[in-house]
């Protein structure tokens, strides 16, 4: 294998063929090769099709080695670390106005944790201290400061929070750099359409291409949520990762093809395999065609049923890419990266200056707000937990946030202040039952009273959910609904729970079934239990953007569809293609059959007849 797979800075690597062979074996099932042509599947983040030359981007740390001071050097050697943080700042921040006249703000937003993590004060101190204490180099210390906060992102086994350790390892290479005096810019020599494969793509990679050069990005690491995938939404260009070993088997200037649609890349391909992808791309391009032309209609069913439709979002420089597909508003905004993002938790005014910017961006529209959802699988460095044998089923959600009011108190503080800047509302996660909801509507009117003796402004109505994720919400929807302002279904936990399945174990994702008839039972329940309180009811969970689903949630009554905004023109075709007639009908015919293979394959042969083009 390649010198560059155990390396870590930017520059191109040439590699001979014969280096491929451990590599392929150590991909395994990943890999398809068949003679040159090697086909792999990964996660499509961002959709497309491109074909073009490999330009290979790998990673590498300059190389320190441990050096020792005496107490004479300390002070010079603190200087020359403060010196480097503070030139990696100015470069950060030179970036972040790149991108801002390019991309708008929203686009520039990506820098937001770099910026964090070069002003926070406890990284910059915990150097200086260990350099005294110890005796050790600036760049030694750092290293492993900034190492330790890469394994806690990347042990909560949660997406967004290891895409965010990508973000510490780009702030590391850039302050090492200043600190060791290299410099390299490989990316600025990107060659015309070029497709770039790395391992991982950094926000300093990204804002250093010319945009007008990159066709497509490929990565082994990363997902819906790593930078290489919003940078390539807003550069409106396939993407495609979680490829594990593509790097392995890539050349500079190989042909490769990256399909942001299905999730595969082929490198090499054969002639023949060349005319379907293009024959695939120019379908899909009439397709693009065909939906921008819906962008700025109402989201109506051909008999007149109206169905709100809005967006899922996690960082704020997803809002850029977000108004490209329409006016649409947030139906979950996770706020989980704000408390990982950081050694320590947010300050109320750093979270209010968050959620007001992104609720300025969405008017008139409205941005519902989450609240704190760690625990399980997220949990900051800061923080301690329980000893606990199933975390999913323990400290998490609402549940934490009533054991540590304080930070509860403060996150419904900056919320409400947001209120005041446009129409938000609150969604509370992991409620279980009514003394859960009326529990934390005691918090929201205690927060309040607060900002009413302070004289701080906000929105006296401020609507307030309950997010059905667990079956005995699903259950008692109707109790809840009397006491709530709207329901959003969050599919991804209720059929987890539902099944009694871990979502993220593949030894058992098999039985993680979408259709399974048992959560089709207890969506239909919550959508009428909520109708019948007089609420409104949304699905925020992946379910909602699954054109598969589309027909059958629409049938059972759904009022509003929060989806990833890369699906939100295709669901609004479906919805406006049929009668809600029509899909109550197709929503009874499912719920009839009674195992989710059965559900699934009728639903696929209801949406193929009906949209032969879609890519589902």
């Amino acid at each position: 294998m390649r010198n560059s797979l155990r390396t870590n800075s930017t520059r191109t690597t040439v590699h001979s063929p014969e280096d491929e062979t451990p590599a392929r074996e150590a991909c395994g099932s990943a890999v398809e090769i068949e003679g040159d042509e090697v086909r792999l599947r990964g996660l499509a983040v961002s959709p497309g099709i491109a074909i073009g030359p490999v330009f290979l981007v790998t990673h590498e740390v300059p190389e320190v080695g441990v050096r020792h001071l005496s107490a004479a050097e300390v002070a010079a050697e603190k200087a020359r670390f403060l010196e480097a943080v503070e030139a990696a700042r100015r470069e950060i921040q030179d970036l972040r106005d790149h991108l801002a006249r390019n991309l708008g703000e929203e686009g520039a937003a990506i820098f937001e944790v770099h910026e964090l993590l070069l002003s926070d004060q406890a990284v910059v101190e915990a150097t200086t201290r260990r350099i005294e204490r110890d005796l050790l180099s600036a760049e030694h210390v750092f290293i492993e400061i900034m190492e330790g906060h890469e394994r806690t992102l990347e042990a909560t086994n949660n997406e967004l929070f290891q895409q965010r350790a990508a973000d510490v390892r780009d702030v590391k290479r850039r302050v090492l750099r200043h600190l060791v005096g290299d410099r390299r810019t490989a990316l600025t020599k990107l060659p015309e359409r070029g497709i770039v494969v790395a391992r991982e793509l950094t926000p300093s990679d990204t804002a250093a291409m010319d945009p007008k050069r990159v066709q497509a990005f490929a990565t082994d690491l990363g997902g819906k949520t790593s930078h290489a995938a919003i940078m390539a939404r807003a550069l409106r260009i396939p993407a495609v990762a979680g490829l594990h070993c593509l790097t392995a088997l890539a050349r500079p200037g190989d042909t490769i093809v990256v399909d942001g649609l299905s999730g595969e890349v082929v490198l090499r391909p054969r002639p023949l395999t060349l005319e379907h992808f293009e024959l695939r791309r120019q379908r899909y391009l009439r397709l693009s065609a065909s939906l921008r032309k819906i962008r700025d209609l109402p989201c109506r069913t051909l008999d007149g049923k109206d169905v709100t439709l809005s967006a899922n979002i996690e960082l704020p420089e997803e809002l850029e890419s977000l108004k490209e597909f329409g006016p649409y508003g947030v139906g979950l905004y996770r706020t989980e990266y704000l408390y990982l993002a950081k050694p320590g938790p947010p300050t109320e005014e750093e979270l209010y200056q968050e959620f007001a910017k992104v609720v300025r961006a969405m008017r008139p529209h409205s941005v519902i707000i989450r609240t704190l959802d760690i625990g399980g699988d997220k949990k900051p460095d800061w923080m301690t937990f329980p000893e606990e044998q199933n975390p999913f089923l323990g400290l998490r959600g609402v549940r934490l946030c009533f054991e540590r009011e304080e930070l509860f108190r403060t996150q419904l503080r900056a919320i409400l202040r947001a209120s005041a800047h446009g129409d938000v509302k609150i969604l509370f996660p992991m409620i279980s039952s009514l003394s859960d909801l009326r529990r934390c509507k005691e918090f929201v009117e205690q927060a309040r009273e607060e900002l009413r003796r302070e004289g701080k402004p906000f929105a006296e109505k401020v609507e307030i959910g309950v997010m059905v994720e667990i079956p005995s919400a699903a259950i008692t929807a109707d109790v809840l609904a009397r006491e709530a302002d709207f329901l959003s279904i969050g599919t991804n936990d209720l059929i987890q729970y539902t099944l009694a399945v871990d979502r993220g174990n593949e030894h058992i994702a098999e039985l993680y079934r979408t259709f399974d008839p048992a959560v089709l039972r207890l969506i239909k329940e919550t959508i009428e239990k909520g109708h019948r309180a007089g609420v409104w009811v949304g699905m925020c969970g992946e379910m909602a953007g699954d054109p598969l689903a589309s027909l059958l949630l629409l049938g059972l009554g759904l009022d509003e569809f929060s989806v990833s905004p890369i699906t939100l023109l295709e669901i609004k075709r479906i919805i406006r293609s049929v009668t809600f007639s029509e899909a109550e009908q197709v929503a009874r015919w499912a719920l009839e059959l009674p195992t989710a293979q059965q559900v699934e394959e009728f639903l696929s042969e209801v949406i193929h007849r009906r949209f032969p083009d879609l890519q589902v």
